[in-house]
């Protein structure tokens, strides 16, 4: 029988991310089913070509972020490097996206719906961010692979954090 074995911090990630895979075909199927936009006050921008791109760019790295999470929570190919640096990869690029679609859908008017979303800071491409910086061996000693990772991490995050006060109101981020 086949062993899996991960860690709860990189679980949880999968978690969320199939959570996000799901809300995703929701958003899929919507599109297709006109009457279900009726209602919706962001239906410019949800059928905006370029989110609809994003979206779909966002749903096929997560779905191979998951694929890559099962196969290297199997024993058998947990050292494999090529199956680490494609997750590592999508890791860092579901952050990218998401940081990108804040980006991109404050750079084109579809009404006066962007300041009443009062979007978050991006929290899952922090995580992504952290998986890719804890996967990685920095250094042969344990202590000091650590403490490049604990500095990395906070880093890392308190830089993406300080970005996102830095385009909060030029992006239009908040909620009116």
């Amino acid at each position: 029988m086949t062993k899996f074995k991960t860690n709860i911090f990189e679980t949880i990630l999968a978690i969320l991310t199939l959570l996000s895979i799901v809300g995703l075909c929701f958003y899929f199927y919507d599109l297709k089913n006109p009457n279900s936009n009726q209602d919706n006050p962001f239906t410019t921008f949800d059928n905006n070509p370029g989110i609809i791109k994003l979206s779909f760019a966002s749903l096929a790295t997560r779905t191979i972020f998951i694929m890559c999470f099962l196969l290297l929570a199997i024993d058998k190919f947990k050292q494999d490097n090529k199956i680490l640096i494609v997750y590592i990869l999508t890791a860092l690029t579901i952050g990218f996206l998401q940081w990108y679609e804040l980006y991109y859908g404050s750079t084109f008017y579809y009404g006066e719906v962007r300041d009443k979303q009062g979007l978050m800071f991006p929290l899952l491409a922090s995580f992504m961010a952290t998986l890719a910086i804890w996967k990685i061996n920095y250094s042969k000693t344990e202590q000091r692979n650590l403490t490049i990772k604990l500095i990395l991490t906070g880093l890392i995050n308190v830089g993406l954090y300080f970005l996102w006060t830095q385009v909060y109101e030029p992006w239009n981020l908040w909620q009116s």
